[in-house]
Parts: C-alpha cells; structure tokens; sequence
C-alpha cells in the first residue's frame, strides 16, 4: 500500500513515516499542500493523510483541490480534537475528506499505541475504497425534479420525523442536502452519522454553521421539536419512540457501529412506519441498508443517494440492492422534494426547551 503523509512538521512527517512503513506500507512525504499536489503529478498514492494547518494552505483547500484532479481517499489528521483545529477538519471533510484523526503524539504519549492502531486500521480500510471525484456544485435543482406521485404519498401520511444515515463521505452530502433546505421544516430531522470519537461537538457546531436549522446532539427521553436537527451521541444506539422521544440503548462491544444508521432506521420503521421519511447517504459498508429496507416495507418514504453523487458508493448501493429506495436522488435533489413535501404539510409549532443548542449564524463554507 501506497501513502503521501502531508504534514509541516519534520517531527510527525518522521514519526508518521516509521509507523507506516513499520506497517509494511510504502510512504513518500510532503511538507505543504502545495508539494503534496505538484508531487501527485507523477505519483499515484493509495491513500493520502493530511496535517489540518500547513504553512501555505490548510487541510480544506489542499483537499478540495486535490479532489478536483485525482479520485484518492484523504485521511485528515489533527494534532488535538480543540474547537480551531476541528472546525478545519470539519471543513475538510466536507470538501470531501473520508475521516477524521487525532494523530499519534510522541512515543511516551499514553494513548500512542491506541492512535498507532486506530490510523493503520484506517488507512488499511479507507485505502480500498472507490472514491468520486469532487466537483465545485454550481447546478440548483429545480422543483420541478421532484416526484409528485411521492410528494402526495408524503402529503397524504403527513410525516412527523426525517432520519438520515451517513458514514464516510456524508458531510460533504450532508452540506449539499442541508443547505438545500428551507428553515420552515415540519418534521424534526435525526441523523446517524460515523465519525472518530472526540469530534461530535465541532461538527454539530460545523453542521449548524452550513444549515438554516437549529443542530443539536440528542439527549436519552428528549422530546423531538420540527425544525429542528438531532445528532445521534457517541457510543450509543439511537432510536425514537411512537412519541418522537429519544431513545439511546447502550451498545455492546460487539456491534460494529456505535451509533448505527440501522438500529435508527428500524427503530423509526417499528414506532412510526408511513409517519417517517429516511434518507440513506455516502458511505463505506452496508450500515443502514437493511433497516432502511424495513422502514419502505411497513410505509415509510425512504430515499437513496445516487450513487455516483457519493464520494463512497457503498452505502447507497447495499440500500440500492436490498430494494429499500422509493427513489434516488442526488443530496440536492432530496432537499429539493423534502422542501416540496413540506410545503404541503401544515408546520406544527416548536416546543422550546431540550438539550443546548451548537446553532450559529448560519453561513455557506
């Protein structure tokens, strides 16, 4: 396995490079963005890792751009979870970055073996994937897109809840989606989304700073409100009940994925049915496919991100293949027959209250 680690610190580029070459793996190194990508020229890594601050640009754009030009998995790393540092990791990831880490610190560090284990586990698994090239978005989505025999089934069961899984890849359709969205939502709005332990809160804050709607990280027996987005917390299964209440169940060592785009969507199938809207995103694996498939059964309205709209295809196609979509869509399509439905729909009022709030003004990045 190939790697380009990118990184403005001799030390780290050193210490990065014995590990992953301790690995087995073959590593070549760049000190900026700007080396990284002339290198990328001539050189075809199979995964690439990026410092988040570099003297000359920043994890954001070096990703963006090289996204642009070449179809590789990036692997932002950190030097801590602090608020500057993740919020441009946050950004990189929507630019089409595949995960987030803290990295490794020194040798003596008390969590080095656990950081050691946790970045070669994942660039093993982030290396293997199909990655899509990512293009600047300039095409709106007209309403015109939408399905109007969907709009009317939604019109007519009027529904209360919208839940979305994403794993890897889903904050860069994620941005898409909610951005699309107009603040007047009916329904409130729960998501799954797999990223490394530490990072939640920057990117509940991230979210809330690229949506019109409120972002909030859920909390066990919280009344859900419309209009408002809740986060599944770390380490716990997320579900709802037949009264939109949150329900968080304690995860067993076993299950692969802590939360779970499938427990919640079997969770929202079982207690609402055709009350419920779900949204499948990019992502690696099948996490989601199968509760997804149950929630079109009992009559919910399930929709699909189109595959070669996913920066990782996997996701969408397991959901694809077990028949769980009523339609695939594009991120910006699915805003655009969300908004279409909701404009159908008598907006209930909010009850004030519930857990703080990571909304702030709200802003394109």
């Amino acid at each position: 396995m190939r790697v380009l680690i990118v990184d403005d610190s001799p030390v780290l580029r050193v210490l990065l490079r014995a590990v992953c070459e301790g690995a087995g793996f073959e590593v070549r190194v760049a000190d900026s963005g700007v080396q990284a990508l002339q290198m990328l020229e001539t050189y075809t890594p199979d995964i690439v890792t990026m410092d988040v601050h570099k003297p000359r640009n920043d994890a954001y754009d070096t990703t963006a751009r090289l996204l642009e030009r070449h179809a590789l998995p990036v692997v932002v790393l950190t030097a801590s979870a602090n608020v500057h540092d993740a919020a441009t990791a946050m950004r990189a990831l929507a630019a089409g970055a595949l995960a987030v880490l803290e990295k490794p610190r020194s040798l003596d560090a008390p969590d080095f073996e656990q950081r050691i284990e946790e970045l070669l586990r994942t660039l093993r698994s982030l290396s293997q994937v199909k990655v899509v090239r990512r293009h600047r978005p300039s095409v709106k989505v007209t309403a015109a897109a939408a399905s109007h025999q969907l709009i009317e089934q939604a019109r007519v069961a009027a529904p209360l809840l919208v839940a979305i899984g994403a794993s890897a890849g889903g904050p860069a359709a994620l941005k898409s989606l909610l951005q699309g969205l107009q603040q007047a939502q009916p329904w409130a709005l729960v998501l799954v989304q797999h990223i490394a332990t530490g990072f939640l809160p920057s990117f509940c804050q991230w979210l809330a700073s690229v949506s019109a709607l409120p972002v909030q990280i859920a909390e066990d027996a919280q009344q859900l409100q419309p209009g408002v987005l809740y986060l599944a917390p770390e380490g716990w299964q997320f579900g709802v009940s037949a009264e939109l209440r949150v329900q968080l169940h304690a995860a067993s060592a076993q299950q692969q994925f802590r939360p779970s785009a499938d427990h919640l969507f079997h969770s929202v199938a079982h207690h609402l049915g055709q009350r419920a809207i779900g949204i499948q995103l990019s992502g690696m694996g099948h996490d989601g496919a199968q509760g997804l498939a149950e929630l079109r059964r009992l009559g919910g309205l399930t929709l699909v991100q189109e595959p070669d709209s996913a920066l990782i295809d996997s996701m969408p196609r397991a959901a694809i293949d077990l028949q769980a979509a009523c339609q695939i869509l594009s991120p910006e399509e699915i805003a655009n027959l969300l908004n279409s439905i909701a404009n159908q729909v008598a907006t209930p009022q909010a009850v004030k209250g519930g857990s703080e709030s990571c909304t702030t003004t709200p802003k394109s990045s």
